[in-house]
């Protein structure tokens, strides 16, 4: 039996494909929502056309922002779900008992432990990206060491070099390359709906960023102000705002300062296929997520990304520029020279999701 773990958005957009195509082959599966971001999933699943959940783990009616409710949340389900088996969550057979788990988010080290509790073997979606810097990001690093020195089965990307960061580590899992993300299957859901979704008619920058790293600091959040403002002399701005990010700001004293802009669009978060659609069509995008990073590739959209260290390929799309204020400026002056083809339509005929459907199968 195959059981399927997710607890943040990105999590489920990146399983989505993969949880679609066991839904075309008619393959049972257990499906748990984490309850990590708790409205948003259910938002995705409906826009990918997903079953409900199985099971939802204990959550609070708002996301998950802070180091207090993670533990809370940690703690709790760890007991109820692993130790006292309060609650059986996971489906079993007399075939091999899978549990798939996603990428670098607390959800997949949650889904670690309570699937060694419950004495499953346990399959990492998205292994092997490192950063090499522990606290960059933090706590995702040491996240997604810690899944994939335990994890029976790896399923990496030959794109990112998680394939190959794997087989130097020595891992004691069985590692299987993807060649391709699952997002870029996510990514092509995505643009086949981009015809019935309006995007502004004047040029426009698209912005992104909820790293913990990045919200927690009020220096780098006063510096995005900044960058987002001189843009906006010249730009408008879309910023759809996470929650998190809201808050952070909110806290600071600093969510005013981008209100009163009236170049700059404030909205709540997007759905993701409007999210795809507006990276698309932005002449550039700035973020501090993997996620939009590798999207951004994919789309063939110039990226600036305000990271110190990445988990991913650094592609001829991209700009990790850090919060260096010369190399922000370099990009914006030559945003242009980042734009590269689409990947989309040399890679049509490919599906990572496929291919780690086809090895489940037989495992």
């Amino acid at each position: 039996m195959i059981n399927v773990l997710v607890g943040t958005k990105g999590q489920l957009i990146k399983m989505a494909p993969i949880m679609k195509e066991m839904d075309r082959r008619g393959i049972e599966y257990n499906f748990i929502n984490a309850n990590q971001h708790t409205k948003i999933l259910d938002e995705i699943s409906k826009l990918f056309e997903l079953k409900k959940p199985d099971f939802v783990l204990e959550g609070f009616e708002k996301d998950i922002t802070n180091v207090r409710e993670m533990l809370w949340w940690g703690s709790k389900n760890v007991w109820e779900c692993g130790l006292s088996k309060k609650h059986k969550i996971f489906l079993k057979d007399k075939n091999t008992n899978i549990l798939l788990v996603h990428g670098d988010a607390p959800p997949a080290l949650l889904g670690l432990v309570l699937g060694k509790l419950n004495k499953l073997k346990i399959a990492h979606i998205e292994a092997g990206l490192r950063s090499r810097n522990i606290f960059q990001p933090f706590p995702e690093e040491l996240i997604r060491i810690i899944v994939d020195k335990n994890s029976d089965y790896l399923f990496s990307d030959g794109v990112n070099n998680g394939y190959q960061n794997l087989l130097k580590e020595k891992v004691k899992g069985k590692i299987y390359d993807t060649s391709l993300n699952t997002i870029f299957d996510a990514v092509k859901i995505a643009t086949s709906s981009m015809k019935s979704i309006p995007t502004p008619k004047e040029e426009y920058v698209l912005v992104s960023i909820h790293r913990f790293e990045t919200i927690s600091s009020k220096k780098r959040m006063k510096s995005i102000i900044n960058i987002l403002k001189e843009i906006s002399k010249n730009r408008l701005v879309i910023f759809p705002l996470h929650e998190s990010t809201r808050e952070k700001l909110k806290s600071f004293g600093l969510l005013n300062l981008l209100e009163k802009n009236t170049n700059i669009q404030i909205m709540q978060l997007l759905d993701y296929f409007s999210f795809v659609t507006f990276m698309k069509n932005s002449i550039y995008i700035i973020t501090d997520g993997g996620g939009p990073q590798e999207e951004s590739y994919y789309l063939g959209t110039p990226c600036l990304l305000l990271r110190e260290y990445t988990e991913r390929t650094i592609h001829p799309n991209t700009c990790l520029a850090g919060f260096d204020e010369n190399k922000i400026r370099l990009f914006i002056k030559n945003y242009e020279n980042y734009r590269i083809n689409t990947f989309l339509k040399e890679f049509k005929d490919y599906s990572p999701s496929k291919k780690i459907v086809d090895i489940l199968l037989h495992l």
